[in-house]
């Protein structure tokens, strides 16, 4: 949640010296007149082209209160040039008053609006009226050239309305410097020893326009009126919202100046949805911490037979997977079964002395001499080469069947062996680091959805893959053994069936193993996708298997 935190609110990043910048993209069409705005509808390359127009020896600057004009000597006694461009001005009765002084002792006032306080009409005209033209595009003409200016919004050419001085008086002769529809849209006028330049038009200055031909030209027209020799000054206080949906002040930045283009900000701004999102995160990390929980089996209790001891196991599986040599098996096999008869029926096979123990043997275990002596021969046998894995689990056959029938291994503790469930499961180790990095990448992309980059929607899908092969590789067994069938699972939690009593031989790796069965199924055992005690209970399963 941290992380999520961070990349939702992340700074932007400062760009490095030897960078190469990358191009402004933008689809803001709703925040306008802004000065270093570089959306469709900011002036920044208005501004630019202001800079461009004065000398270097004057400044273009933003006042955000008047008392930086009247404080300041310098500004009191040289002209300079005041200039408003957007939606709606208005100052206060003591600023009007103070301006135009200003324009009385030679400075010039331009303004580009659609709408004035009453107070500015009354100080500027002595009469006005405004009509208009509603149209996709107008041409306007100014000193016999045409400029073809259009209405866009969201890259679509839409109808709007051209607002242009009607029937209007003033205190001196005006001058028409440009006009449409017959319709004056920038006129000129004296005022003392200055002059006021008005414009009806203030979306001819956005940046969209200045970045068309046409737009540029007219814009470098329009400034060529104002003199190159007199310091600009953009009288930002002066700019007011409407209340009717221009809202030039109203920006969607937040505190540090960063722009909120989320694609979550949907999201954020609506309290119900951001409380189904917290929601559905939060779920999704109890399901990862819960559901994928790593558990044991329940494992029943049972009471070790007395002929059926740990060193047994444990040397039968050392001999297994170590040497992989069927005659020493054998041996061991012979061993514990002459063990197994001296504690059971008194009779010590190992020192026979001609048939006389055997005799014995089938007398007090009711079993005939003939199948005791051919199972003593395959014991017995002095041939190594013909002792093969088959060979071995044919041995084991026959020495099972001879305890069942004399009751060293009863069928109640075989049915409690067959009932025990063992389920072996994979290393965290790669389910962890598959979950991790799944939960990364859709973190990254999550975090360039935040800053407004649509490739950020492709880690989505790789990452919740990726995330859930890291979930079934956890959630899912790698072995389950119960009742007599062995349940494989892959990586993709699919699962194979095989039969206990179908086990043929195991082939031994260096990093592995291989099960296989009579009917040519074949299950792949890497001990590296398994932890020490899984290994264990792996290798606890293959001796009892070749044992029991």
């Amino acid at each position: 949640m941290i992380t999520l935190v961070w990349l939702i609110g992340g700074g932007k990043t400062t760009e490095q010296k030897g960078v190469s910048r990358v191009p402004f993209v933008s689809s803001n069409w709703e925040k306008k007149f802004q000065l270093e705005d570089k959306e469709p509808l900011g002036l920044y390359l208005f501004n630019e082209l202001a800079k461009s127009h004065i000398d270097s020896s004057n400044q273009v600057k933003e006042i955000h209160k008047w008392a930086e004009v009247d404080t300041s000597h310098a500004y009191l006694v040289k002209p300079k040039t005041f200039m408003f461009v957007g939606n709606v001005f208005a100052i206060y009765d003591r600023e009007i008053d103070s301006l135009m002084r200003h324009i009385e002792e030679g400075s010039t006032l331009f303004l580009s609006f659609n709408d004035l306080q009453e107070e500015l009409y009354d100080s500027l005209f002595e009469y006005l009226e405004f009509e208009y033209d509603y149209t996709e595009t107008v041409k306007v003409f100014a000193e016999g050239q045409e400029y073809s200016m259009l209405n866009i919004y969201q890259n679509d050419t839409v109808a709007g309305e051209w607002y242009a001085f009607g029937y209007k008086e003033t205190a001196n002769e005006y001058n028409v410097l440009s006009s449409f529809m017959e319709m004056d849209n920038f006129i000129a006028y004296p005022y003392g020893k200055g002059m006021v330049l008005m414009h009806s038009n203030p979306n001819m200055f956005y940046n969209y326009q200045i970045k068309r031909s046409d737009g540029f030209k007219y814009s470098e027209y329009v400034l060529n009126q104002i003199s190159p020799n007199q310091d600009v000054l953009h009288m930002e206080f002066g700019r007011v919202s409407d209340n009717f949906g221009d809202f030039d002040t109203d920006g969607d930045e937040g505190a540090d100046g960063k722009k909120e283009d989320s694609y979550l900000r949907l999201i954020f701004e609506n309290p119900t949805l951001l409380i189904a999102w917290l929601l559905i995160l939060f779920a999704i990390i109890l399901f990862v911490l819960f559901r994928t929980k790593r558990t044991r089996p329940e494992v029943a209790y049972i009471e070790p037979n007395k002929d059926m001891t740990l060193a047994f196991a444990e040397t039968i599986t050392s001999i297994y997977f170590s040497k992989r040599n069927p005659y020493g098996i054998l041996q061991v096999l012979r061993k514990n079964f002459y063990n197994s008869i001296q504690r059971h029926f008194f009779v010590d096979l190992s020192r026979r002395e001609g048939n006389r123990e055997i005799i014995t043997l089938s007398e007090k275990s009711n079993i005939e001499v003939s199948e005791l002596e051919e199972l003593i021969a395959t014991l017995e046998t002095k041939e190594p080469h013909i002792v093969s894995d088959s060979y071995v689990s044919d041995v084991q056959k026959r020495q099972h069947k001879f305890y069942r029938q004399v009751g060293i291994i009863t069928d109640n503790v075989l049915e409690e062996v067959a009932k025990r469930k063992i389920t072996i499961r994979r290393a965290l180790l790669i389910p962890s680091m598959l979950i991790l990095i799944g939960l990364f990448l859709i973190l990254f992309g999550m975090f360039y959805l935040t800053e407004g980059l649509g490739t950020g929607i492709l880690f989505w899908p790789l990452g919740s893959i990726i995330l859930v092969l890291g979930v079934l590789r956890l959630s899912s067994p790698f072995l389950i053994i119960e009742d007599g069938i062995i349940v494989h699972y892959s990586p993709f939690a699919t699962k194979r069936r095989f039969n206990v009593s179908d086990f043929n031989s195991l082939e031994m790796k260096r990093n592995g193993a291989v099960l296989k069965f009579s009917n040519k199924g074949r299950i792949n055992i890497n001990f590296w996708d398994m932890s020490h005690f899984d290994r264990k209970q792996f290798e606890a399963f293959v001796s009892k298997i070749h044992s029991i």
